[in-house]
């Protein structure tokens, strides 16, 4: 199962019989994704919203053929639930949830590294491959199938950047939540791994901010000979040195991490970086162009 959504995702919801699972289960199949099982304890033989709920995460996996998860637990018990899942043999699971204790996190990060478990978040939406499935909490009418591959720091950044690149007839391949915190599963240099070798991305665009060293990843991969075009919008320009701007991770704590230096190393690889969301459809529309012009 790819990080990048296909028509044959499976999901099983775990944490279907809390409010936002319920939600969930009926956003994911008015979004046409198949949602074939919940979880949740001593949830055998339930079903909610259409959808059979099991006790188990193994269970879920082994009766429906499930090959993606949704988990939708408090942080209190989410490090429980996510390895479970992972343990379960789910390659791909999404853990939008915020607030989750660093430490936790980290035996998040460890336990799908040690099973070859896919795994996005804390943090994040999740993600979503337009017109074929979504595994998150996204709004589905910001997005629309086409050939960019977007990856985000930012939730709400990525909603509102997709639905002015859809605006602008530029859809996109699967657009991924790497989320906000400072350790998380999928990061930056994972994403745009997977874009490059994804067939159907001709474009990446990256949407960034202040604070840590992703963006960097970004620069070391538009200086290779064969990467795809790339294109980037960072926020935070006016953000004071060392006060948290939203997200744990969008911290200065060096010039290194400041907009300026970001902006600065991205352009010297050849990143396209938009000075404000208006800017963005249209480059995004340029390097389209220099994508199709090289493919022949």
């Amino acid at each position: 199962m790819s990080i990048l959504l296909h028509e044959d995702a499976r999901v099983v919801i775990v944490g279907i019989t809390g409010k936002f699972g319920a939600f969930s289960a009926r956003d994911l199949a008015a979004s046409g994704t198949r949602v074939v099982a919940g979880v949740a304890p001593g949830g055998d033989g339930r079903v909610v919203e259409g959808v059979p709920v099991f006790g188990r995460v193994a269970d879920a996996l082994r009766e429906t053929g499930a090959n993606a998860a949704l988990v939708y637990v408090p942080a209190t018990v989410a490090l429980d639930a996510v390895v479970e899942t992972i343990e379960a043999g789910c390659p791909l699971v999404a853990y939008p949830g915020d607030g989750l204790p660093v430490l936790d996190a980290m035996e998040m990060r460890a336990a799908a590294l040690a099973h070859g478990s896919d795994l996005v978040g804390p943090n994040s939406p999740g993600l979503i491959s337009p017109g074929k499935a979504k595994l998150g909490f996204m709004p589905s009418f910001c997005f629309s199938p086409g050939p960019l591959g977007v990856i985000s720091r930012s939730g709400s950044l990525s909603y509102e950047a997709c639905h002015r690149l859809t605006a602008a007839g530029l859809g996109q391949t699967s657009v991924l939540g790497i989320g906000g915190d400072p350790v998380r599963g999928i990061d930056a240099a994972t994403a745009v791994t997977l874009f490059h070798h994804d067939p159907d991305t001709r474009v990446l665009v990256y949407l960034g901010e202040i604070g840590g060293t992703e963006e960097y990843a970004l620069a070391d991969y538009a200086r290779r000979a064969d990467a795809k075009p790339v294109v980037a919008l960072l926020v935070g320009r006016t953000a004071p040195a060392g006060k948290k701007m939203g997200h744990a991770a969008a911290l200065i704590g060096s010039h290194a991490e400041t907009w300026a230096a970001k902006v600065e190393a991205l352009t010297a690889a050849g990143v396209h970086v938009a000075r404000s969301l208006e800017d963005l459809p249209p480059l995004a529309a340029v390097a389209l162009a220099r994508a199709s012009s090289s493919e022949f």
